[in-house]
């Protein structure tokens, strides 16, 4: 059954339920007041008919005695009908009992009006319907319907693929993307205990290039299940990418868990050798290094090409070492070893007006066919409307991602590189539509020249 339809019936039944709560003691007769009234009626028929009887004994019709038996059998009734609200007895004459009927008649009547069926019904039927209406009347419920009827389309696709049933959605699922993530994120949410579901939300979401939205995913994978090694790492090497090559205090914490668990484990040796070395802990890199090393020898089987990225991995460790060391003694020729690239970054006049407070500028250097970037600066974009003849920005190999991948490597084996600037309306590493952004710019570099290129670029466009 369709989720609108059943979401429609439960509301029906919801508001008539709650009317009937509300309504029925409002309709419902008033039975307390009406049994006064029934007495009331008594007692003034009492009276009547107790003038009655003394008009009778003072014209001498009766005798005292007859007076006070009848008097006493008035009283009696009058008591009788009191203890039974729901009757009146009363045995005086035809008349009497005509004129008490006729009262009693004429107050029923005027308590019909709360006991009347059609009122009733009406309001019941009146009030859930106005609370429909007003539902779907007073704000737009496309995006809601949309979603159960993208639930009741692909749900079952959505599950297969968070349950690892299917890894491609079928194509006639794929057509309708937007409904497709609606209801893989309605599934995650709905089994949010289930780490694994997270975890794949989040490859889907990397698919998307929705990156911040993914490491929150794996973030939520990670508390709920701290103990899987998978999804520590996972969610470690994400937060080491993401965060510009650093190892803040939650992912060195998963890494040091899972080590602890299991010393042997090469994909979390590999993160804290990268992450110490970019962090300038050079000594500790190379330590992590060697134990990977240990590690993987000791294996069976032929692991030339992993040693082989080993021994690469410490030489640019020792290099940067030894440049760091360099450029605290001021030695100039060690200096030289490290290239710089100083970019001038500017600002279009026209685009000014669409700059922010919370616009983050990225300038990056990377090879020209894609990949990781090189280099990488972030800083507030505010600072280019401080500039007067632009912001100028240093990238060098301290602001590499990966210590194997850095920018005076890939300039020495004569790689054709790229500058890109950009400003980030959402403060993420990926472009997304209206972000600032300049034209990529070539960088022509010349063996044995100098050890710093200047550039100029212009952020000039926006996204569309």
């Amino acid at each position: 059954m369709p989720t609108l339809v059943i979401f429609v019936a439960l509301a029906i039944l919801l508001a008539i339920l709650l009317a009937v709560i509300v309504l029925m003691p409002w309709l419902r007769a008033n039975k307390s007041a009406q049994n006064d009234q029934l007495i009331a009626l008594n007692v003034e028929v009492f009276n009547e008919r107790l003038e009655e009887l003394k008009s009778d004994f003072n014209d001498g019709a009766m005798t005292e005695a007859e007076f006070k038996v009848q008097k006493t059998e008035l009283e009696r009734q009058l008591l009788l009908a009191s203890e039974d609200k729901n009757s009146v007895i009363l045995n005086g004459s035809a008349e009497q009992k005509e004129t008490s009927n006729g009262l009693l008649t004429k107050a029923k009547r005027e308590q019909q009006f709360t006991r009347n069926t059609k009122v009733r019904l009406t309001l019941i039927t009146c009030i859930p319907l106005l609370i429909i209406f007003g539902y779907f009347l007073s704000g737009d419920r496309s995006s809601v319907v949309n979603l159960w009827q993208a639930q009741d389309k692909v749900g079952q696709v959505a599950d297969d693929l968070l349950t690892g049933k299917i890894d491609v959605p079928p194509e006639w699922a794929a057509k309708d993307s937007v409904g497709l993530m609606g209801a893989i994120q309605t599934n995650v949410h709905k089994h949010a205990h289930d780490p694994m579901r997270w975890m794949r939300l989040a490859d889907i979401l990397f698919a998307f290039e929705a990156n911040d939205q993914a490491l929150e995913a794996q973030a939520r994978a990670y508390r709920l299940a701290p103990e899987d090694e998978n999804i520590a790492v996972s969610y470690a090497q994400t937060k080491f990418f993401t965060s510009g090559g650093m190892l803040d205090s939650s992912s060195r914490k998963a890494l040091e868990d899972v080590l602890q668990k299991n010393p042997q484990h090469q994909g979390a040796q590999m993160l804290m050798a990268m992450g110490e070395a970019r962090s300038g802990n050079y000594t500790q890199a190379l330590a992590w290094v060697t134990r990977l090393r240990e590690s993987i020898m000791a294996r069976d089987g032929d692991h030339s090409e992993a040693l082989k990225s080993l021994d690469e991995l410490s030489r640019n460790i020792v290099q940067q070492q030894q440049a760091s060391m360099a450029s605290a003694k001021g030695d100039s020729a060690t200096k030289t070893n490290s290239i710089t690239v100083s970019a001038n970054v500017t600002l279009n006049p026209s685009l000014a007006p669409m700059l922010q407070p919370s616009d983050i500028l990225f300038v990056t250097i990377q090879e020209s066919t894609g990949g990781a970037p090189l280099a990488v600066k972030r800083m507030p974009a505010i600072e280019l409307t401080k500039a007067v003849n632009g912001y100028n920005i240093e990238l060098s190999d301290e602001d590499a991602m990966m210590p194997t991948h850095t920018l005076s490597k890939a300039m020495q084996e004569g790689k054709q590189l790229v500058l890109k600037a950009r400003v980030s309306k959402s403060g993420q590493a990926m472009p997304q539509t209206g972000d600032l952004t300049a034209n990529d710019l070539p960088l022509n570099y010349q063996q044995g020249s100098e050890s710093k290129l200047k550039v100029k670029t212009e952020i000039n466009a926006q996204l569309p």
